[in-house]
């Protein structure tokens, strides 16, 4: 699949949450299908019904 690219182009409100957010201006998302994995039936799991709970990966990293 090399080669064949996603663009996502971003809404005026997504560009204002991610600029709120993280004070960086991002207007798309360039994704690379080949370069990304596939989740596992265990990945799945733990996303099921949106209770995935996530660490920071800096202790100061903001809370939102």
């Amino acid at each position: 699949m090399a080669g064949n690219k996603l663009t996502i182009t971003l809404t005026d409100e997504q560009q204002k949450q991610i600029r709120d957010a993280t004070g960086k201006t991002i207007k798309e998302l360039n994704i690379d299908p080949g370069s990304t994995s596939q989740l596992t039936q265990k990945d799945l799991e733990q996303l099921d019904g949106g209770g995935a709970q996530t660490t920071p990966l800096r202790s100061d990293a903001k809370k939102f």
